[in-house]
C-alpha cells in the first residue's frame, strides 16, 4: 500500500475543501493511505469522511513523524514556509504543490495554479493538484462527484417547520451581513414560509447572539449549543433544512453534506463567491455578492434574496 501525507494545516473551510480532490484520490488509487497534516481541533475529520485515515499535526517533532511513517507522497494543498521546509528535510521522495510563493523551492512537483486571480473555486484548484499527482504517478483519474459526506438525512413531517440554521458571525477575515440584517432576512423568509430559526455560532459569539434573540420578537427563534467538536457540528448542522452564513467553515460543513445553503460573499477579489464556491450541487445554493459600500458589513437586497430562497431552495422541501 502506497502512503500519501495531504496538508492542509490552516481553517475549516479550506480543510472541507479538499475532500472532493481526497475523494479523486481515493477512487483512482484504491490501495492508497492518506494521512492529513490539518489544525488539532479538527482532528476528528478522520472520523467523519473515509477519504482521510490518519491525521498528525505540527509540532517540533513532525520531522521524526513523518519519517517514521515512511509516506511516499505528499501534497501540500496549502504551503507555508515551515511546512515546507519540514518536508524537504523528511524522506518523502515526491513532494507535491502550487507553484507559489517562496515556499515552492521545498518542493520537486509543482503546477503553476495561479490561485489569486480566483479565476475558478478553491476545490477545483485543490482537483487540479490532485489530478496532476495521479497523472504524475500513472494512475487512471476516476470522475467522482463533489459531495463527500453522508450522514442520516432528515426527513420532514407535513406538519412540521423547516428548520434554518442561521450563522451570523464570521471568525475569518471576510466580513459578512450585519447581525441585525440576518434577522430581518429571518422575518422576510417567515412571512410566506413557516420556519424555526437556530442560529449557530461559536462558544464566544453565543452572547451576541442572544441579543440577536432579543430583537427577534415574533420568530420563532433559538441558539444552538455551542460545541467545540466536529463530529457534534456535523451532527447539528445535518438536522436542518437550511443553512444560512457568510464565507465560513459551518457553511462549507453544511455544503459538504449536501445541504441547502445561502452563502453571502464579500467584492473582494480573494475572497468573492467564485473562489470560496461550496460543494453541495448546484441546485442546493445560492449565493450573492455584496452589493454595498459598508466596510464592516455585506449589504443586500434582502427582501429580494428572501423571495429567491423560498422559491428556488424552501419550496422543494
Amino acid at each position: 500500500m502506497k502512503k500519501l501525507l495531504v496538508v492542509r494545516n490552516d481553517k475549516l473551510g479550506d480543510l472541507i475543501l479538499i475532500l472532493p480532490a481526497l475523494k479523486l484520490i481515493k477512487t483512482s488509487c484504491v490501495d492508497i493511505q492518506i494521512d492529513c497534516l490539518l489544525d488539532k481541533k479538527y482532528s476528528e475529520i478522520s472520523s467523519i469522511t473515509k477519504y482521510i485515515d490518519n491525521t498528525i499535526y505540527d509540532d517540533r517533532n513532525l520531522v521524526s513523524v513523518i519519517n517514521d511513517e515512511n509516506y511516499d507522497f505528499s501534497i501540500s494543498f496549502y504551503s507555508s514556509f515551515t511546512i515546507g521546509y519540514k518536508l524537504w528535510l523528511s524522506n518523502i521522495s515526491k513532494r507535491y504543490a502550487p507553484a507559489t510563493k517562496l515556499a515552492q523551492i521545498f518542493y520537486n512537483r509543482k503546477v503553476k495554479q495561479n490561485r489569486s486571480f480566483s479565476l475558478k473555486s478553491e476545490y477545483e484548484y485543490n482537483n487540479n493538484l490532485a489530478e496532476f499527482f495521479l497523472k504524475d504517478n500513472f494512475y487512471k483519474i476516476s470522475s467522482v462527484d463533489n459531495v463527500c459526506i453522508s450522514l442520516n438525512e432528515r426527513s420532514i413531517s407535513n406538519n412540521e417547520k423547516i428548520i434554518v440554521f442561521v450563522h451570523p458571525f464570521t471568525g475569518g477575515s471576510s466580513k459578512t451581513l450585519s447581525g441585525d440584517d440576518f434577522v430581518r432576512l429571518c422575518f422576510e423568509l417567515n412571512k410566506h414560509v413557516d420556519c424555526k430559526f437556530i442560529l449557530h455560532c461559536e462558544i464566544d459569539d453565543y452572547n451576541k447572539c442572544q441579543k440577536l434573540v432579543e430583537k427577534s420578537g415574533g420568530l420563532d427563534m433559538s441558539i444552538i449549543n455551542p460545541t467545540n467538536s466536529l463530529i457534534e457540528m456535523y451532527k447539528n448542522i445535518n438536522s436542518c433544512d437550511l443553512f444560512i452564513a457568510g464565507s465560513t467553515g459551518p457553511l462549507h460543513v453544511a455544503a459538504s453534506l449536501n445541504k441547502k445553503t445561502v452563502g453571502f460573499y464579500p467584492s473582494k477579489r480573494s475572497s468573492t463567491l467564485v473562489r470560496w464556491d461550496t460543494i453541495n450541487d448546484r441546485k442546493n445554493k445560492l449565493t450573492y455578492s455584496d452589493t454595498g459600500n459598508d466596510k464592516d458589513f455585506i449589504k443586500v437586497d434582502l427582501k429580494k434574496i428572501a423571495n429567491e430562497i423560498r422559491r428556488n431552495l424552501l419550496n422543494q422541501l
